[in-house]
């Protein structure tokens, strides 16, 4: 089984989210974790900004504590680089321009991974009600998770 990972997911773990169980439940129960490029261009530069907004309510060790911890997931994931074959997949998915640009250079990449094995063994793993939707009509396999849940 493949696990795609949305930076969603991550955050909500690192950030200490409602849904910090849930995504954490994710986690542990994926085996092979991957994910674009892009995951960890999106969680430090999160990290950052969210530190640099909550400075005076943070520890001052808190981005290093929690550039550690991201450190530690992004060692536990396979990742995809952003390529000529992802912006194809762009280019022929018209689908793909219901959503925010970076969640379509995930998605996408999810396509390209989903290749690797049949459908039934890849799910993307999103809190983002909008990806999960397109995800959806595009047949990849998503975490079924409560509505509320969902960004």
């Amino acid at each position: 089984m493949l696990y795609y990972f949305d930076s969603s997911v991550i955050l909500a773990i690192l950030l200490d989210e409602q849904r910090n169980k849930e995504a954490t439940a994710l986690w542990k129960d994926s085996t092979v974790r991957v994910s674009s490029l892009l995951l960890k261009l999106e969680t430090i530069t999160v990290l950052r900004r969210t530190y640099a907004y909550n400075r005076s309510r943070l520890e001052p060790s808190w981005l290093a504590r929690k550039t550690n911890e991201l450190s530690g997931y992004l060692q536990a994931i396979n990742f995809r680089i952003i390529d000529e074959e992802i912006e194809k997949i762009i280019f022929l998915k018209k689908e793909l321009a219901k959503c925010k640009t970076l969640d379509a250079i995930h998605i996408a990449t999810a396509l390209e991974m989903s290749k690797l094995l049949p459908n039934a063994a890849f799910h993307l793993y999103t809190f983002d009600r909008e990806m999960a939707k397109l995800a959806k009509l595009l047949k990849l396999k998503i975490n079924e998770t409560r509505e509320e849940n969902y960004i």
